[in-house]
Formats: structure tokens, sequence, C-alpha cells
């Protein structure tokens, strides 16, 4: 069996893989994140949430409240039409409008 002394000397630490370039492109990213930073704004200005920001809240029908960072359930973004937005904190999700009180704790 051959062996290729180059390959064998590779060095494989964490460190050292580090060095590899990486590519970003700057401005594709900074616009990626300003435009979801103003969805964000903009549903919950319009649906009155807190997505997410770590919230403390409680569900109409449960008696105990939950903590967590309140996210949308689904990717896509309501369009328009929509009365409720589908939502998530940990495992557990609900629609905005079976939030009887929600307030943030960061």
């Amino acid at each position: 069996m051959m062996h290729d002394d180059a390959q064998l000397d590779f060095d494989f630490s964490a460190d050292s893989l580090l060095e590899f370039p990486v590519v970003v492109e700057e401005k594709g990213w900074s616009a990626f994140e300003s435009e979801q930073a103003e969805a964000i704004r903009m549903l919950n200005e319009r649906f009155g949430i807190a997505l997410n920001r770590k919230v403390r809240l409680r569900l109409v029908g449960w008696p105990e409240e939950f903590e967590g960072r309140l996210m949308l359930e689904d990717l896509l973004h309501p369009t328009g039409r929509e009365k409720t937005v589908r939502l998530r904190l940990g495992k557990l999700t609900f629609d905005n409008t079976d939030i009887e009180f929600c307030r943030t704790m960061d």
C-alpha cells in the first residue's frame, strides 16, 4: 500500500481549518438581514406580538405560563389577508389569537 506523504502531513486540527478562506457576500447578507428585520417588525406591529424575543405568555384556556423565544411556525410570512399567524414557543405551536397575555423578558 502506497502513502502520499503530503496527505499524511496535513494538519486536521480545528485551528488549521480556520485558515481556509470563507467567502461571504457582505452586501447580500446585510440586505437579507435588513429585509428580515423589517419583515419581523411589520409582523410584530400587525399582529401585536414580539417575534424572535424571549417572552412569558399564557394561552387562552391554559392555567400555566410558558417562557421561551417566540418564533413563526412557518418560514413563509403571512401575505396580508390573514387574521392570524401560526407561532411556536419551544415545541408548543398556537395562533396569535390564542395568546391571553404576553410580555417580553429581554
